[in-house]
């Protein structure tokens, strides 16, 4: 990053083991400096990130490491596709132009490719209130099919369309009538298995060694960084500095595990890619990948009508009305553009809204003596139907090292993404939606030190793990993420991103 002919030095990237002489080099002798702040340029360390998003519900932990699995419950009504129709002869099926199907009371078979209807139901198509046909009869199973034998119900002189009863048109089940005495026969039910869904954990190492000598090393110049809370920490001492970067690239990594990972399982159930031990690596599904099994849409032009589309798809038929709160994480340009989306539709709500806090205050400046602040930026939407959106900013969707593609707006393209996330349920509830699943064992780290172990402060070492005068931290973890039904999250993306 260039800052003009008042920067004297370039920023300076290494990895791997920091000697003494490195250490002098980079940060010890300088000129007379005039502050001793080494700012950190476009630090964008720790901010709030899926990570900390998930730790504010329930974990689950599990005994191992094998793979972990749970069921997706699907939906018991369904719309069952129609393979062809035909009035007693199959090799003769209805077609688009035929009319008068059924008409008198005329059979009508339905051949559909799985048992879902029963004998006494009343099922109906795409004119479910015009025409609807009474199951005479249970299937019969062929090699093209479950060949229903129907009748459309009613004295139905005109009977139907063939356009009505051709294939690919669906049906559903309506209800199972029967006479009112004597009657001898009912509808049977119907049943649907739930899917088997698996994902793997992912194993996530990281080590640094430093030599023996840094021990209590303190450096000329203040070194600055950000917490996981972005908050501004100061160090004085290099081991400090350097727990502080291996923790903040640890999380860093654990975040981008959670929603970025793509799972290296082969359609056999095999994995290819050798760690350095000869043993296989297994990289489990992030919450991304588990979310492409769902709702994608793309976009030019970002609007609210367009967002409440996708939410109602997500509700109708499958949420109560007071469990409709959606979670979207975006980067700050969608964060704003949302926020626009709902001014501009908000134009006309000014009397509504003009007793609510004024978006103009008196401030304090040395420019003018009456200063005034004005702005405002929404992050919550109350969309129809009771839908509630809340807007989250997540850093790694800002990240212009990760993401390069630039959008021509500003920024880059994947900071105008919307991941909108269904929890389901408030914080204490026991199984959200999207959860992050860990072992019993939980995170766990080690130290492989000599004589002098900096990361500790401990000297003298009477269980010297290596003769070297040196110390090695190691973190290690499994990590996993379930997406229990990806079918109630949606993605939203520029076009650029298609």
């Amino acid at each position: 990053m260039e800052l003009g002919k008042f920067q004297m030095t370039e920023v300076k990237n290494w990895s791997g083991l920091t000697t003494k002489n490195v250490l002098g080099l980079m940060f010890q002798t300088q000129p007379q400096l005039l502050t001793k702040v080494m700012t950190k340029i476009l630090s964008a360390s720790g901010v709030n990130n899926l990570e900390t998003v998930l730790q504010r519900y329930p974990v689950k932990r599990l005994d191992n490491d094998d793979d972990y699995t749970w069921k997706l419950i699907g939906n018991d009504d369904r719309n069952i596709p129609l393979l062809y129709s035909h009035t007693g002869t199959p090799s003769s099926p209805v077609g688009t132009g035929d009319t008068g199907v059924g008409a008198q009371g005329s059979l009508i078979y339905l051949v559909f490719g799985e048992r879902y209807f029963t004998d006494v139901n009343v099922i109906v198509g795409e004119k479910n209130e015009v025409y609807q046909l009474r199951v005479l009869d249970d299937p019969e199973k062929s090699a093209d099919g479950w060949h229903y034998k129907c009748q459309l119900m009613g004295l139905n002189a005109a009977g139907m369309p063939g356009s009505e009863l051709i294939a690919g048109k669906r049906f559903s089940l309506e209800f199972s009538p029967v006479e009112d005495t004597m009657s001898v026969k009912g509808g049977d039910i119907h049943f649907s298995t739930p899917i088997d869904m698996r994902n793997s954990f992912t194993t996530l190492r990281m080590e640094h060694k430093v030599p023996g000598n840094l021990l209590n090393r303190k450096v000329a110049t203040t070194i600055e960084g950000q917490d996981s809370e972005g908050n501004l920490k100061s160090f004085t001492a290099w081991m400090n500095y350097v727990e502080w970067q291996f923790e903040r690239q640890w999380a860093q990594g654990k975040a981008r595990a959670l929603m970025f990972s793509r799972s290296n399982r082969g359609t056999d159930g095999s994995y290819y890619d050798l760690g350095k031990s000869g043993f296989y690596i297994k990289q489990g599904a992030g919450i991304r990948e588990q979310m492409e099994a769902s709702n994608t849409e793309f976009y030019n032009v970002f609007s609210l009508p367009l967002l409440e589309s996708i939410l109602n798809d997500l509700v109708e038929g499958k949420t109560d009305l007071n469990e409709r709160e959606f979670l979207v994480r975006t980067g700050t340009r969608g964060a704003a553009q949302f926020s626009k989306a709902v001014t501009d539709l908000g134009k006309g709500w000014y009397q509504l809204w003009a007793q609510n806090p004024a978006t103009i205050k008196q401030t304090t400046s040395e420019l003018h003596g009456n200063a005034l602040s004005a702005g405002y930026q929404f992050t919550e939407y109350l969309a129809p139907n009771g839908i509630k959106v809340k807007i989250e900013v997540d850093s790694m969707y800002d990240d212009k090292v990760r993401n390069k593609i630039p959008h021509p707006d500003g920024g880059v393209a994947e900071s105008y993404r919307y991941d909108i996330l269904y929890m389901g349920g408030h914080a204490t509830s026991s199984e959200p939606n999207i959860q992050r699943v860990e072992t019993s064992m939980g995170e766990i780290r080690g130290y492989l030190a000599g004589l002098r172990n900096p990361f500790t402060g401990e000297i003298n070492n009477m269980h010297m793990g290596t003769m070297e005068d040196s110390a090695t931290y190691t973190r290690y973890a499994h990590l996993g993420a379930a997406v229990l039904d990806p079918g109630k999250t949606a993605t939203l993306l520029p076009t650029l991103l298609a």
